[in-house]
Parts: structure tokens; C-alpha cells; sequence
């Protein structure tokens, strides 16, 4: 029976079912040990209780003793046990009792290691409530009396409270007018204040629905006072009076204690000793209880006190008078004991009565003893352990709680950060090399002879390729379909970026077949075909469908596919669209280079370079919302507040980028500018979102300064075409009464070339201006393939308007991945035929793998079938006046394979990761 009963004292929280009771009957007087359990005599209070010459102790009270002596080893308990028996250790609590005063010396006392303290705070809250003498006849007086001596009790046992009582000043103030008015300032704080809290925290906990007390005194759901209803249960009041009023207390009491008992066991991964709670708490009453007695009244009321708490943490065994209930046998009393073990859920206490008879000793219950003398708890736990714990968790809270508070600081104090970004400290990296801006040179010649002197470049490496084939070298054939130059002026050539595309593609074919002559006969030599494309991609389906049905004809033909791939689609148009829907039907491979709408990658047979417009508008939402970007005091910035989006409904990159900004910049309103078409009609319910619909430059100019009137912090981001940028400005000067403050924030199409020559912060005073670039070739911290690239840049066509554009390097790039797949594809075939299909699966399978190939504009990370390389970095640059563009802003991986993450004065900001869709 011991050891079913020790099992069921050893139950974890999670599998216990509701606090049992065992009762000990004694059915005759002994005069020997039952079972054994005395082998041992440690009940030393007990003997105490029963002086020589006095009745001697029954079996049961022995059987009891010797439970406790089991529950502790070596002067230490090795689990949590109250043995009440004997004379208390303080002072005498008359109305407490000296039964449950016992029980909290014992369970002071009897603590395992790394148990803890046990927080009594309900029982001896309760305690104080009893033990109040009341002095005030008047009703309402009463519970502000009680709450006082409550609160006066807790000071005598609390360090703290008693500090602060102290510092407080006490309940008189001290003579003299400076004492005086010092103690009122201080009493409130130290005094007053924490008295109130703690009679309201009381209060609440005590009277909230579900708790015991509100259930057991049957209180009101709302406004409910417990020191008012607690009143009756104070020394002098008549409910406390008499046998009644000793069981209302004696349930009070054993309530309170059980359901903290309870409340140990709860939250255990929250407290470093709550992990090491595993047992129960073991109530021992080992003698008889007197009829009417506080013991007796507690072996009455516990089933239902039990019940009333849902407590599962204690177990209450105790000696009593034998009656009529039925009893069992230790046998039987093992197997109900066995049957609790298993079984959970509440209700009220599980009770057996065991019958205790006088016979000889058991020599197998006395062998068993023998080999386990003591509870099997399993190994000695430490005080010190939990304490470490609860110290480094300490430590890990207070430095977790300092490095929140760094941040917060950082953050609240970031707005006295107003230098503004690109601006001398504000700038996210040094200005490029060379002091001053010189004016842009364009060719001394006409376009249409610069781009014929391209084309002628082109050709003659073209030459160089049949020769190396004719020696035996792998040549294959790519397609440009791009932009021509038709005209002889500059007006427009200048902006539609053919020229330095084209210079990209000429520079990367030379070093791409520099590199295959260099390498014998490990990789593939290049041949460049121009396509003329048409003005705004118009011819660019008709030259697909020509181009398609040329490889249809050639077939496989003798020494493999020579066609093997297109670059160029270097804008986002409906006719781009259709042209890459053509060469996709014919399979071939392409490599965008300058388009980065993201209806570009609907395509499994395109790729592109550049990053595309959902990733540029994050980075720009990102930067306009934390950046210091514009004006608000001579000398000082700050982040926009809100945004005005300047879009071209037919435009499929301007559409793109104006939405997937507006999505990022939460607020944002967009003005849709129909270029081209002024008789556009705008779609109802238009400005039904705040977003408006204008015909002209003049009529955008004025909308945007009404909302810089009502909203000094706003920024405009140019998601248009760059061709009406600079008629925009010049409206916006001449036209408005905000000339001088407007901040614009350019999408990609305002390239440097663009922003070299309409030099709109020169020209138009106050502007400021950031725009997008996917290269700087001439920046700093330098790209290494960049550096590379102007060099040869330089050396082929000198320093004039595309020397520090993006288009031109982004070109290079393009046909330099296209290369590495028709490499790939060549390395993995051997002597055998290759072709487009196996340029295809390189590109898919990713050139270069997880490390990419390294670009002029940065590392080119296609693996895992991307269409857009991963992080591909991107630039805002700040258009200054005197001097080169500066980077305010640097996000993705350089082509060392280093990526920037972090972007801002200290690095403080984040760069916006690719989304894995």
C-alpha cells in the first residue's frame, strides 16, 4: 500500500487527477509496528504528544510517522510534506489555530531542494483576516480598517513594504514646517500609494469570477468588496462566533491553503523552480483528531474544499476515529490507490479509509523497507540550480530588455538625425572620384554615323569569328533586337539609350571572344546579329516572326543550331510583350536588358538583368519613408510623409512601377498622365480613391503643389517616361507658387545620360532629386567587373554622355550570361551537336551557380530557375548641382559576391530582400 500511495504522491502535474485523502482507522490498540513502518521511530513530535505514563501511540499514528520519515533523508525532505504534530515553533496565533499555524512552519520548513519558496499569499492573507480586531462599530469604517491591519501584517513580514513604510514617514508628520511639507510629498509616494495598491490587487484577486472565494462566500459578479464581505470572518464578529463561525473559518483557511498549493504547480516553464515542482505537497495529520477540533473540521471539509478549488497538487493523510464507513484492507487500499494513478480530471477528493489492525510484523514489508528506506524521487536536486537559472535568465531579460531600449532609443532619437541623405555626412558612400561635374559631351558626329561606327565595330568581330571557325574554333550566332537610330539630331537619340546598349553588346562580344581564344577550345566564339526592333519596339513582332521562321528553315542543320539566344527587349511595351511570346514559340533563349516591368518574366524562356520594378519599388518605398530625403528647414531633411505617384496608364512599365510603389507607400495617391494622348478619357471612378486623371504637365504641376501646401512632406515619385520630365519641372517653376520646394524620387528610365543632360538640379533651384540606377560604373565602393568595364569603355569610345550610364554596362551583362549559358551548354555536350533547348536547361539550372556570374552591374545570381537575378543590386543616387551623382542609397550583391544590407547614416536601415513568390 506504501508504495502505491508514494507513487501517487510522485504523479507530475499533467497526470494527476483531484487531491486524494487517505484516512487511517485504527480498529484495535497495538502495541508493535504495523508493516514495519516504524522500524525507525523519527516522530519525535509525536512522542512529544504522548508523554510517558500517557496512552500509547496506535499503529496508525506509527504507520503515519513513518511515512513522514520517509519523506526526507539526511536532515533534508525530499519532497514537499507538512507533519502536524507537536508544539509550534512562533508565537501563537490564537483565531489562526495552532493546526494550520503547523502547517505553515511545516511546509516552510519540509522543502525538497530546488523547490522554492512556497508562496502562501492567499492563506496568509487569510490568516491576517482572521486574526483582525476590528475597533470601529461603524459599518462602513470597517473594511478600510480591515485593509489597514491586513496591509500592516504584510509590512511586518516584507522587506520591502517595510522600506517603504519607512521612507514614508509614518502615519504622523514630524513638527515643524519644512518636516511637514517633506513628509507630504513623500508619504503619498511611499506611503499611501503602495497601501492602495496593495488592497486593490487583494481585492481583485480575490473577488474576480472562477476564484475560490467569490464562489465559497457567494459574492456578486460586479462590485463586490472583499474586505466588506471579510469583515465577518474577524476576531469579535458574530459570524466568527461559536462552533459555526470556527468551521466558516476553518474552511476559509483550508480553501485558501489548497488553492495556493495549486498555484505552485502552475505556469512551471515560467519559473526555474516551478520546473523542478514534480510532487505533490503532503498533508500529514498522524494522531486523532479531537471531536470539534480545527483537525477534525479539516478532514471533514477537505473532500469538498478539494472540489471547490479543482486542487490536484496536496494529499491529506490522516489518523482518525474509526466509525461505520466501510474501510479497506492495505491490500485492497493498494488497489484503489493503483486505480487513481492513471485517471485525471477534477471534482472532490478521492477518500479511502484504511483499516489499521493490531498483528506481528511483516517480515517482507520489513525487507522492503530495508532496500528502500526512503520515497524514490530520483536524484537529489539543488538549491543553487534554479538560482543560477533565474540568474542568467536575469541577465539574458536585462541585456534583451538594453538592447530594446538602444533601439527604441535609436529610433525615437532618429528624427534628430536631419541631415539630408547625399548631402556632405549624409550621403551612404564618398562621392565618386574627380571634383566638379563637367559638362556632358556628346559625339562631334551625327547619331545615326556614331551608331553605323557601332554596328561597323560589331561587324569586324563578327570576321574575326569566321576566321576562328574556319581554324577549327565553335562559333555561334546571337540575336540583338533593339532600338535603331534613325535621326540625324541629338534630341532624341540621346534619351532612347540605343547608342550606349549597343556599345554594351560590342564591348562584351570583344572580350567574350578574346576570352575563347585565350581558351582554345573550351568555349564558344560570338557572332552579333543586329535586328532593328523599331521606334518603341513597334517592328519588334514582325522582326521575331522573321527571325523565328529563319531557324524553322535551318533546322538541325550540319554542325548544330547557330542561332542560339536574343538579347536586347530593352523596354516594357505591349509590342515587347509580343515579340518575346514569338521567339518563346520558336525557342529561343533571351536575355532582357534593359526592361524591368514584371509582365517581362511571363515567359519561361526570358531572363533580364536588371532588377525588376516589385523589387525597385520596396527598395524606393523603403528609402522615401526612412530616408532623410526631403526639405524641411535650410540645411535639414526628413523622411516623406507622403507620396504623389506620376504614372502613364498606356505604359505597361509605367503602370507597373507607379502600382507596386503605391502598394509599398502605404497612402500614396497616384496622378495617371496619359502621354502621347491627351484626348484619354479617365476611368470612372477614378477619384474615388484620391487618385486623379490630368491631360498636361501643367495641370500635374498644379496638383502636386496643392499637396505640398497641405503636406510640406511629400515626395513625388516619377514613374513616367523620362522624355516629359523636364517639361514637368518647367511647369512646375513657372506655373505654381511652390518653385523651390519639391522633392522627386525617379524610377529607373531617368538614367544618368537623362539626368547629365537636362541637369534639372542646376537649372531648377530648390529641386531635389534621387533616381534609381542598376549600375554607377564610376561609384564608390567600387564594383570590380564595373571598374573593368569603364576602363574599356573609356579606351573604346572616350568619357561622353553614357560614360556613367547604366544601360550600357547592363547590355554587357546581358550578353555575358547568354554566353555563359552557350558555354555551359557546349562543356556538358562534348563533341556532341548543341542547341537551344541545352542553352535553355543551363539557364535554367542557373550560370555561374550559387555564387552567379560576377556583372558590371553587380553579381547575376540566377540559380533555381530565377528570372531576375536574386538581390541584384540597385542604387538611388542624389542628383547634385556641383558635382557627380552620389549614392544615397546601395542595396544587393556586388560582384564580389559581398552584398550590401543595410543602407542610411550608421548603416541603421534594412535593404529590402527578393520575395521567394
Amino acid at each position: 500500500m506504501i508504495e502505491s500511495l508514494e507513487r501517487l504522491v510522485l504523479l507530475s502535474p499533467g497526470q494527476r487527477g483531484p487531491a486524494p485523502q487517505i484516512l487511517l482507522t485504527q480498529l484495535t490498540e497495538a502495541v508493535g509496528t504495523a508493516d514495519g513502518l516504524d522500524a525507525t521511530d523519527t516522530a519525535d513530535a509525536t512522542d512529544a504528544a504522548h508523554p510517558a505514563g500517557t496512552t500509547r501511540r496506535t499503529e496508525a499514528e506509527r504507520i503515519a510517522d513513518g511515512l513522514c520519515a520517509r519523506f526526507s533523508a539526511g536532515g533534508r525532505a525530499r519532497l514537499p510534506f507538512a507533519q502536524v504534530a507537536g508544539k509550534t515553533m512562533g508565537p501563537p496565533r490564537e483565531r489562526v489555530g495552532k493546526t494550520f499555524q503547523k502547517i505553515e512552519e511545516e511546509l516552510v520548513r519540509n522543502r525538497p531542494g530546488g523547490f522554492g519558496k512556497l508562496r502562501l499569499s492567499q492563506f496568509r492573507l487569510m490568516c491576517a483576516v482572521v486574526e483582525a480586531d476590528l475597533t470601529r462599530p461603524q459599518a462602513d469604517a470597517q473594511p478600510e480598517e480591515l485593509r489597514n491591519q491586513i496591509y500592516e501584517a504584510r509590512c511586518s513580514s516584507s522587506a520591502v513594504l517595510r522600506t517603504l513604510e519607512t521612507l514614508s514617514g509614518g502615519e504622523e508628520p514630524p513638527p515643524g514646517i519644512p518636516g511637514t511639507a517633506w513628509y507630504w510629498l513623500r508619504r503619498p509616494v511611499f506611503g499611501m500609494l503602495p497601501r492602495w495598491w496593495y488592497g486593490r490587487r487583494h481585492r481583485r484577486r480575490m473577488t474576480r469570477q472562477g476564484g475560490w472565494y467569490a464562489k465559497w462566500a457567494e459574492l456578486p459578479e460586479k462590485g463586490a468588496d472583499f474586505y466588506a464581505d471579510a469583515v465577518r470572518l474577524t476576531a469579535g464578529s458574530e459570524a466568527a462566533a461559536g462552533p459555526e463561525g470556527r468551521a466558516l473559518i476553518v474552511d476559509a483557511l483550508l480553501r485558501a491553503l489548497l488553492a495556493d498549493v495549486e498555484r505552485a504547480f502552475r505556469h512551471p516553464r515560467l519559473s526555474p523552480w516551478g520546473r523542478r515542482r514534480r510532487h505533490r505537497v503532503v498533508l500529514v495529520l498522524p494522531q486523532f483528531p479531537g471531536g470539534g477540533s480545527d483537525a477534525g473540521l479539516l478532514v471533514e471539509r477537505f473532500p469538498s474544499a478539494v472540489e471547490h478549488t479543482g486542487c490536484t497538487g496536496a494529499m491529506l493523510v490522516a489518523v482518525v476515529q474509526p466509525d461505520e464507513q466501510r474501510t479497506e484492507s492495505f491490500a485492497e487500499a493498494a488497489i484503489t490507490l493503483k486505480s487513481w494513478i492513471g485517471s485525471t480530471g477534477a471534482g472532490g477528493a478521492r477518500v479511502v479509509r484504511v483499516a489499521v489492525a493490531s498483528h506481528p510484523d511483516d517480515p517482507d514489508a520489513a525487507r522492503w523497507l530495508v532496500r528502500y528506506p526512503e520515497t524514490p524521487v530520483g536524484k537529489a536536486r539543488s538549491d543553487a540550480a534554479p538560482r543560477v537559472e533565474a540568474v542568467l535568465a536575469g541577465v539574458a531579460g536585462l541585456t534583451a530588455l538594453a538592447l530594446l531600449g538602444a533601439y527604441g532609443a535609436a529610433w525615437v532619437t532618429k528624427g534628430s538625425d536631419t541631415a539630408c541623405l547625399g548631402e556632405g555626412g549624409g550621403s551612404a558612400s564618398a562621392s565618386p572620384p574627380g571634383s566638379g561635374r563637367s559638362t556632358p559631351r556628346l559625339p562631334d558626329r551625327s547619331p545615326q554615323e556614331v551608331y553605323d561606327d557601332i554596328r561597323a565595330g560589331i561587324d569586324k568581330e563578327n570576321e574575326k569569328a569566321d576566321r576562328a571557325a574556319r581554324e577549327g574554333a565553335v562559333v555561334r550566332t546571337v540575336v540583338h533586337l533593339g532600338l535603331p537610330v534613325t535621326a540625324d539630331d541629338w534630341e532624341e537619340a540621346k534619351y532612347s539609350g540605343a547608342i550606349p546598349e549597343l556599345r554594351g553588346i560590342a564591348l562584351a562580344q570583344r572580350e567574350i571572344n578574346r576570352q575563347a581564344a585565350q581558351q582554345e577550345k573550351s568555349e564558344v566564339w560570338l557572332k552579333v546579329r543586329q535586328v532593328d526592333a523599331g521606334q518603341g519596339f513597334a517592328k519588334a513582332p514582325a522582326a521575331a516572326e522573321l527571325l523565328v521562321r529563319e531557324v524553322r528553315r535551318a533546322g538541325s542543320a550540319a554542325g548544330g543550331e547557330r542561332i542560339l539566344g536574343v538579347v536586347g527587349l530593352g523596354q516594357s511595351r505591349k509590342d515587347t510583350l509580343r515579340a518575346r511570346d514569338i521567339l518563346a514559340d520558336g525557342g529561343l533563349p533571351m536575355i532582357g536588358t534593359s526592361a524591368t516591368a514584371e509582365q517581362m518574366q511571363g515567359s519561361a524562356m526570358y531572363r533580364q538583368i536588371p532588377p525588376d520594378n516589385g523589387r525597385e519599388a520596396r527598395i524606393a518605398a523603403e528609402f522615401a519613408r526612412h530616408g532623410n530625403i526631403v526639405r524641411t528647414a535650410p540645411g535639414e531633411c526628413a523622411p516623406a510623409e507622403k507620396a504623389v505617384v506620376i504614372g502613364d496608364p498606356h505604359d505597361i512599365y509605367s503602370t507597373n512601377l507607379s502600382e507596386r510603389f503605391a502598394e509599398e507607400f502605404k497612402g500614396a495617391r497616384q496622378i495617371w498622365f496619359p502621354l502621347g494622348d491627351a484626348s484619354a478619357s479617365p476611368p470612372s471612378g477614378l477619384n474615388d480613391g484620391g487618385d486623379e486623371w490630368v491631360s498636361s504637365s501643367t495641370q500635374m504641376a498644379t496638383s502636386i503643389c496643392r499637396r505640398l501646401t497641405e503636406e510640406p512632406r511629400t515626395v513625388v515619385y516619377w514613374a513616367a517616361r523620362a522624355n516629359e520630365f523636364e517639361s514637368f519641372l518647367n511647369a512646375f517653376d513657372e506655373g505654381t507658387m511652390c518653385k523651390g520646394r519639391v522633392t522627386v524620387l525617379g524610377g529607373n528610365d531617368l538614367t544618368n545620360a537623362v539626368v547629365e543632360d537636362q541637369r534639372p538640379t542646376e537649372r531648377h533651384s530648390g529641386l531635389r532629386l534621387y533616381y534609381a540606377a542598376p549600375a554607377l560604373p564610376n561609384d564608390d565602393p567600387p564594383n570590380v567587373i564595373g571598374i573593368a568595364f569603364r576602363r574599356q569603355y573609356a579606351e573604346a569610345y572616350g568619357d561622353d554622355l553614357w560614360s556613367n550610364d547604366g544601360r550600357a554596362p547592363l547590355a554587357w551583362d546581358a550578353l555575358q550570361v547568354l554566353s555563359e549559358g552557350i558555354n555551359a551548354a557546349y562543356r556538358t555536350a562534348g563533341r556532341a551537336p548543341f542547341g537551344r533547348t541545352a542553352v535553355q536547361i543551363a539557364l535554367e539550372q542557373g550560370v555561374g551557380g550559387t555564387d552567379g556570374v560576377r556583372g558590371a552591374t553587380g553579381s547575376l545570381v540566377f540559380a533555381e530557375n530565377r528570372k531576375v537575378p536574386r538581390n541584384k543590386r540597385l542604387l538611388m543616387l542624389y542628383d547634385r548641382a556641383e558635382a557627380s551623382p552620389a549614392i544615397a542609397l546601395e542595396c544587393g550583391i556586388r560582384d564580389s559576391g559581398e552584398e550590401a544590407t543595410t543602407w542610411g547614416p550608421g548603416h541603421r536601415f534594412s535593404c529590402p530582400s527578393d520575395r521567394d513568390d
